[in-house]
């Protein structure tokens, strides 16, 4: 003897719905499980990420910071005689005090946008200071720089 399920198009949604219903109301892992404790500040370790990111005067996050070294950057003469475009990776710590230090090319494009950048980044003015557990802390930042030629034509260029 072979029982068979017959369920109509409105059984079927009902069913759904009463799922749907009971899944919305049980708690998830999120609700149930307390936030993590803050890491604890360390003498002087270099943080990637804080509670309170460092910002550039005026706020902003990483967008500002970028912008911020985009807006001292000079195309390097040279740079634009060989066309070069592309990125430079520059990585810097913002210490507990604000100031930038640090700064180094992760990843470089040459034709003089590397020392560019670093001049650039160096020329920063001093940041609010993140912070971890309320304390200022030192953190780390990498970020890419463009160098992108538009509107020029090559006679401009030489």
């Amino acid at each position: 003897m072979k029982a068979r399920l017959s369920l109509t198009v409105s059984d079927f949604l009902c069913a759904a719905v009463l799922l749907f219903a009971f899944a919305a109301v049980q708690p998830s892992h999120a609700q149930t499980t307390p936030p993590p404790a803050p890491e604890k500040v360390v003498g002087n370790k270099v943080y990637t990420y804080v509670e309170q990111m460092p910002q550039v005067p005026g706020g902003g996050g990483n967008r500002a910071i970028v912008a911020a070294i985009q807006s001292r950057v000079i195309y390097p003469p040279e740079a634009l005689k060989r066309a070069l475009q592309g990125q430079v990776f520059v990585s810097f710590t913002v210490g507990e005090d604000g100031a930038v230090r640090d700064a180094k090319i992760v990843k470089g494009l040459g034709g003089g946008c590397d020392e560019t950048v670093l001049d650039a980044v160096r020329q920063l003015p001093a940041f609010t200071p993140g912070r971890q557990a309320g304390k200022p802390v030192a953190v780390n930042f990498t970020v890419p720089v463009t160098f992108t030629i538009t509107g020029v034509s090559s006679k401009q260029r030489n």
